[in-house]
């Protein structure tokens, strides 16, 4: 079994409003993954990337005394690090396509975004050269089991006391 998304990217296609059965309004650039080739070719799902939620807020106005909406942008599934994620044909209950506004307000968001993403990236790389040059040293660690306190910002242990151990009253 052979799939494969679509051959645009991203960047290259315009975004979809994309209304989820469950309810959500979002904003993402939509690809078909596809199974098979030529006639046997047969679309699997579809694929969000940089998928946000749409929402209209009102936001009071100075000039006058009836509320302007604005459309907020917030980060589909805000607990995942992924940036695309598939979804099923039947979970999406239409399509349509953005006000040009807005389009273009969400592709600076997507901009912002892949920026947040890169610095990321840059930021774990130095992490990890820098775990890697403290595990090529042959310096031994400062803390932990068998370390050399003598070398450890705190050279002395914390006391031990030998007291009653706290009682937790029972929850009934």
């Amino acid at each position: 079994m052979t799939e494969a998304v679509a051959n645009t990217t991203p960047v290259e296609t315009n975004p979809s409003i994309v209304i989820l059965k469950t309810g959500d309004k979002l904003i993402t650039f939509l690809q078909e993954v596809f199974e098979g080739e030529g006639e046997d070719r047969k679309g699997v799902c579809l694929v969000m990337n940089y998928p946000y939620e749409l929402a209209l807020v009102s936001s009071p106005s100075p000039d006058n005394t009836v509320n302007d909406l604005q459309v907020k942008f917030s980060k589909w599934c805000p607990y995942a690090l992924d940036s695309s994620y598939r979804i099923a044909y039947d979970g999406i209950l239409t399509i349509g396509t953005p006000d040009p506004g807005l389009a273009d307000a969400y592709r600076k968001k997507v901009e912002q975004a892949k920026e947040i993403e890169l610095t990321n990236s840059k930021n774990a790389e130095l992490q990890q050269e820098a775990i890697q040059e403290v595990l090529k040293s042959n310096e031994a660690g400062t803390a932990g089991v068998g370390a050399d306190t003598s070398k450890h910002p705190i050279g002395e242990p914390l006391q031990q006391v030998d007291e009653e151990p706290a009682v937790t009253p029972e929850v009934v």
